[in-house]
């Protein structure tokens, strides 16, 4: 099949969920042997890193530039606007007129919408083409901003977060039937999506390449850590809450104990931030190489949707996890088993003293986290589910 990717920012480098995410089902088309056009919009947030001429050529990668700062003024004015300021700020005539341009010259069979702020131009290639067209749901985008309104304490600033949220769950839910079919990343979204009147749906979650050797431990002793994407207002909130509940009653018990913190984009707030046995590390080179250091890792997230892509990537590490129940939503794991779970400072603080030093349990919950990913995670098997429904859309 010709198929064409239309993605919110750039697939590289891969340094977020969503950019794995992306290049999860970009290299899964491609191993089959489809073509494949991957278009990005990029901005002055996200620009285009390096990639291989080897991905550019299988992929005819281009990108659009889109100025999506947000600005006082249009910010106040859309308050007295029925349209949603976090999707009109993606919508440009120059990725417009690209769009047009490779939709006059090519006949796409599906076009897959890799999340929701490139929905907005679903009218578009719909009236321009006769392509079948996907929406790979990330998340529940409006979810997200409840959760992080939820968490803001300013009266004012929560209020304007849930002005936004309220239009961006109206906007979410009125574009879902517009798609031939729905690709969520967890069966949670997946429940939500079918609410909305989904004309077909299935979950393909995101697969872990466990096939390297990780036999040699050369874990730090009595150490957590924490590694994602500090531009993301979840993430930063879930380490504000750790460092000011839970890490207090940690240091008092177990001064010995370290986190280290990584992340692009890390706020000049934690990177100023004066704590003893807290080690800053921004943005690490691998992160692999990172996640293996270090002892356990700690989630402590308290909005979000989709799936924690830095938890299965520890998972196939056979690294322990401590994360709250929110942290884990949509990922197929068992408390105790492998993964451990803990919603309050109190119960997170006494996971951490306790298998900080206990090797046994550490090495149980590891091993078994590095078999959940084999089993359910597996590359060959979600190859094969992309591959049929993609069929199954096309000849619908």
């Amino acid at each position: 099949m010709k198929i064409l990717q239309i993605c919110s920012k750039p697939t590289y480098p891969e340094t977020d969920g969503y950019t794995l995410a992306v290049n999860h089902i970009t290299k899964s088309l491609l191993s089959q042997n489809h073509i494949l056009k991957v278009i990005t919009i990029s901005t002055q947030k996200h620009s285009v890193g390096y990639m291989s001429n080897k991905y550019r050529k299988n992929t005819d990668f281009e990108h659009v530039f889109i100025d999506t700062t947000i600005r006082i003024i249009p910010a106040f004015l859309n308050l007295f606007s029925n349209e949603s300021y976090n999707i009109i700020r993606f919508i440009d005539k120059r990725f417009l007129d690209k769009l047009f341009e490779l939709l006059k010259n090519n006949e796409y069979d599906i076009i897959i919408f890799e999340g929701l702020f490139v929905s907005s131009y679903i009218d578009f290639v719909i009236k321009n083409s006769n392509s079948k067209v996907l929406l790979r749901a990330h998340n529940v985008e409006s979810e997200i901003w409840k959760g992080i309104a939820s968490q803001t304490k300013n009266i004012f600033k929560r209020w304007y977060i849930n002005h936004l949220q309220k239009k961006l769950y109206r906007y979410e839910k009125s574009i879902i039937s517009k798609f031939d079919g729905i690709i969520t990343i967890s069966e949670k979204n997946m429940e939500w999506m079918k609410e909305q009147n989904a004309k077909a749906i299935t979950t393909i979650p995101f697969c872990i390449d466990t096939d390297f050797d990780i036999k040699k431990d050369i874990s730090k002793t009595e150490t957590l850590f924490h590694i994602g994407s500090m531009d993301w207002q979840p993430n930063i909130n879930g380490i504000n809450w750790f460092i000011n509940k839970v890490w207090p009653i940690v240091y008092e018990k177990n001064n010995r104990i370290k986190l280290h913190l990584a992340g692009k984009n890390l706020p000049d707030s934690l990177q100023r931030m004066d704590k003893k046995n807290i080690i800053i590390e921004v943005e690490v080179e691998n992160a692999n190489n990172f996640m293996r250091s270090f002892n356990l890792m700690i989630v402590p997230l308290w909005s979000g949707s989709g799936i924690r892509i830095k938890i299965l990537e520890a998972m196939s590490l056979g690294k322990t996890i401590i994360s709250t129940s929110i942290g884990a939503s949509g990922i197929i794991c068992e408390n105790n088993k492998n993964i451990l779970i803990a919603d309050h400072p109190e119960k997170f603080a006494s996971i951490i003293l306790k298998f900080i030093k206990n090797k046994n349990e550490c090495q149980r919950i590891g091993e078994n986290a590095k078999l959940n990913i084999k089993e359910n995670y597996n590359l060959d098997k979600i190859n094969v589910e992309l591959s049929s429904f993609l069929d199954k859309i096309y000849q619908s």
